[in-house]
């Protein structure tokens, strides 16, 4: 109605933000403990609660994909 889009952004873009992200972590880890303390805290919950949606998660694509996508091709 009002001339919104929606883009998916590029897997490029979004690893060279990851990697943008581990320089600026790398430096003010180096620089402040409590950052250091912060991030080491993140990424521990992170690494757990990741493994958890990994492992537990159910994958809405193959529905979505039968019920609203052409059908897949076969290999």
């Amino acid at each position: 109605k009002q001339g919104i889009k929606f883009y998916k952004t590029p897997d490029a873009i979004l690893k060279a933000q990851l990697d943008a992200w581990d320089k600026v972590v790398a430096k003010k880890v180096a620089e402040n403990p409590m950052f250091k303390k912060v991030m080491d805290s993140q990424r521990e919950f992170a690494q757990r609660a990741g493994r958890w949606q990994n492992d537990y998660m159910v994958d809405f694509k193959p529905a979505f994909n039968r019920y609203f996508n052409a059908p897949a091709k076969k290999a």
